[in-house]
């Protein structure tokens, strides 16, 4: 017969065996329960990811069309009814003997063709600013202000301090960013009495702000999508800042004007 300590221990061994069981089919529960939640997480946010993607596919879909739109229009109404006028003159000075008027009606031929030559620059300096290919971005965003503030909307100011230019690619990403703020500040920002704008790269950082003292507005609730949320102008801008890798910030407030900011990394040089 056993003695009595026997007996203990091996309820004891027992007793261990059964608890290391235990513990170890609940660990098994807990790794599998994890695994599962961890994969079920995955798949959400690829499908959050995929969505996001989606809208910023529809948002650049969209930008196209209306880049395309505009530019239809403004050949129509702008350039066409231009040259139609000169093309009118041009026949009342063909036909017929030598009016009275035939100095005056030439100048004013010459005076049409004169605006549709500068309608026709615009619309190129639309489609792809020349001065940012052959000057770079600070001469592009100069010539930018300064078109801006011949329309006496608002006065502009700029600020740069950028000593190491990017890519072409990445320069004309944030071109149109900027081009993008200032006719959303030009067209929204009531009441405003200033605009600048602010090029200025500080060590591994690149900053390009446009600020105004408008009106304001309420900015968008933390981890709303901007793309989702905003209009044709911001999704367009999103877009782009997805393509710098950048983030967009916003800062805002009913009468308190308005801040967007693009900040992206721009590493120095090597050497």
């Amino acid at each position: 017969m056993d003695a009595p300590s026997e007996v203990a221990f091996g309820q004891l061994l027992f007793g261990g065996i059964g608890f290391m069981l235990l513990a170890a089919a609940l660990l098994v529960v807990f790794l599998v329960t994890y695994q599962k939640r961890l994969l079920q997480q995955q798949l959400r946010l690829r499908a959050a990811e995929a969505e996001y993607q989606q809208q910023l596919l529809t948002a650049v879909i969209e930008a196209q069309e209306r880049e395309r739109e505009r530019i239809g229009r403004d050949l129509h109404d702008g350039i066409g009814s231009t040259i139609a006028t000169a093309k009118l003159l041009v026949n009342r000075l063909g036909s017929g003997p030598p009016a009275d008027d035939a100095g005056q009606l030439l100048g004013l031929v010459q005076e049409i063709m004169g605006a549709a030559v500068l309608d026709v620059r615009s619309i190129s300096h639309s489609l792809y600013p020349a001065v940012l290919a052959r000057f770079g971005l600070a001469e592009a965003l100069q010539h930018l202000v300064d078109v801006s503030n011949e329309t006496g909307a608002l006065a502009i100011g700029l600020a740069v301090d950028y000593p190491r230019p990017l890519p072409l690619a990445e320069e004309l990403a944030l071109y149109r960013i900027c081009q993008e703020l200032l006719h959303n500040a030009l067209k929204h920002a009531r009441g405003a009495t200033r605009l600048d704008v602010r090029l200025r790269q500080q060590g591994p950082r690149l900053v390009l702000e446009v600020e105004d003292d408008g009106c304001g507005f309420v900015p968008l609730a933390p981890g709303a999508t901007k793309a989702a949320s905003g209009g044709a102008g911001l999704r367009s801008i999103e877009v782009r800042v997805q393509m710098l890798h950048a983030h967009l910030r916003q800062q805002s407030a009913p009468g308190a004007g308005t801040r967007m900011a693009v900040e992206m990394d721009a590493p120095e040089p090597a050497g």
